[in-house]
Parts: structure tokens; sequence; C-alpha cells
């Protein structure tokens, strides 16, 4: 799934406005829906010629403040690429509702929705590269900040991560988050999953999260577990990443955060005295801050 060969994928580049490129192709994942595997990503020019940010922004329908954050990073000179997640916004299929929202779905439709995600961003690396960008970090938010995690475990030519307001361990957030109230409702309803089976499944997944060595080793275990930032975060150098916390996130609960947090090798964090969606309103700033702060160390 994440070594999809990637070498016949074409960029077709427009020029949207004096700052801003559409970048447009075709995903090498095919989802079955054509309107999923056509991409469009957003590059935010900035002015060093050798530094680069692939953006991944959340789950929701406020395009608008997600794309706050590449514009500021690309006001401070870092040319920032943020890319249309499948399954969001132009991205989805109206004659199927598992492709009307990301969080539906078991979990074998989840990891699909996943893996096309960490491929698209793999491509979204392949385009800067191209443009001869020598370093390119990753920034992500909620749920882009899980498929970054994956994405830089994978991908090593990425180099520092910033992960905000999100997590991993699933087995904690299907359950407790209410954005996975969706899973749980599906669940009860197919009958494919409860707390008492997912914990079963569950026991595995600390030696398997220390033990996989490569792509090709994950194809023995579960499903849940292949799409799981947690399954990933031990293969990210904990001196490449910041994380911030909101200490009331409602949908990204503190335990989920904690999980990944301490599994990458304990970061550097910031806290948030907010909640969820209150990070953005209140924090986007103070973010952004650390965030230029923690680039410029080296």
């Amino acid at each position: 799934m994440y070594s999809l060969n990637r070498d016949k994928v074409k960029f077709k580049v427009l020029n949207k406005s004096n700052k801003i490129k559409e970048i447009y192709f075709t995903s090498p994942y095919k989802s079955g829906y054509p309107e999923v595997d056509q991409a469009r990503a957003l590059l935010y020019q900035g002015n060093r010629s050798e530094e680069a940010i692939v953006f991944v922004h959340g789950t929701g329908r406020h395009f608008s403040s997600f794309s706050y954050y590449p514009k500021i990073l690309s006001n401070n000179g870092y040319n920032t690429l943020m890319l249309i997640l499948p399954y969001h916004y132009e991205r989805i299929s109206k004659k199927d509702p598992i492709s009307l929202a990301f969080l539906k779905g078991s979990s074998e439709v989840l990891e699909k929705k996943y893996g096309q995600s960490v491929v698209d961003i793999f491509t979204c690396v392949d385009y800067l590269q191209q443009q001869g960008f020598k370093k390119i970090h990753i920034m992500g938010i909620s749920l882009g900040g899980m498929i970054a995690t994956i994405a830089s475990a994978l991908d090593k030519r990425i180099d520092k991560v910033i992960l905000t307001v999100t997590g991993g361990n699933f087995e904690y957030t299907t359950w407790h988050s209410t954005a996975t109230k969706i899973f749980r409702i599906d669940y009860e309803e197919d009958k494919s999953c409860n707390p008492k089976k997912c914990h079963q499944i569950h026991q595995e997944f600390d030696k398997a999260a220390k033990e996989w060595k490569n792509l090709e080793e994950l194809k023995k275990y579960h499903s849940c577990f292949r799409y799981d930032p947690s399954f990933f975060a031990a293969k990210l150098n904990p001196k490449d990443v910041v994380m911030f916390t909101a200490l009331f996130d409602e949908c990204v609960p503190r335990k989920s955060s904690d999980d990944l947090w301490e599994r990458i090798g304990k970061p550097k964090r910031y806290f948030l005295l907010s909640g969820h969606l209150t990070a953005h309103l209140f924090y986007k700033n103070y973010i952004l801050r650390k965030t230029l702060k923690f680039l410029e160390e080296g």
C-alpha cells in the first residue's frame, strides 16, 4: 500500500495568483472513485530556495482556517505545499456515502483512506524534490498530524516534523473521542467491532509496534494497526519532532496525544489551554511562532 510506484506521476501546474500555484496530479493509489483520485495541492510560495514544507490539513469544512498556516509560513520564507486530502472538499464522490466523509467505514476501508493520503504526501515530496528543494519538512494538524506521522516514519526525505493537536492509539480514540462517534454507530449496526473485541486485538499492539522493520512485514498485522500513528511512532527521531497538545481536547483525548508523544520518544511539546477547535482560534499565532523557532534551530 505505502510502497506504490510513483515514477509515472505527472504534475500540472497553474498559477492561481502571484504567490499561489495549483498543482494537479492523479493519485498513484486508486480508490475506485475517479473524483477522489484527482489530487490538487496549493503551493504558497516563499523566498527560501532550498527549504519547503508539506502542510497536511485536518478534517472539517472550514478550508480557510487551515490555509492560514501555509500563508503565514510562506510569508516567513517557507515554500509551503498544502495537499487537499482524499475524501475532503472536491475529492469526494457523491454516489457513495463512504466517500463523503474520511472518518467513515470499517478498519479495512479506513486503512485504504489513510494509505492513499500517505502515498499522496509522498507524491507531494516528489514534486518538491523535482523543484530543487533540498530540505523538506512536514506540519500536520489533527487528522493531518496522524497522516504526517506515518509519512515521516516511512519517508526519510522528510526532515523536521510538526504535529499539532493530534495523537495515536486508536483503541482509545475509537471509543472515547467525539470525532469517532460515527465509527461507534457503524460498529454497533454491523457488529464488526466493540470495545472488548478491539481490546483483544490490541493485546499484540505494543510488541508488534516494536518489532516490525519494513513495509513487507506490515501485511501480517491487523488492518487497524497499519494506519495507527502510534504503530509508526518509534521510527521518528524525537529530536526532529515538536508537538502541540490541547489540554481539553474532545476530539484527540490527552491519553491519545500522550501515547504518540511517548512512543516517539518524548519530543519537545507545548501545551495549549484549549479544546481541539479553540486551539486554532486562540493559539494559531503561538503555534506558528514556536514552529518557526523550531525550524530555525537548524
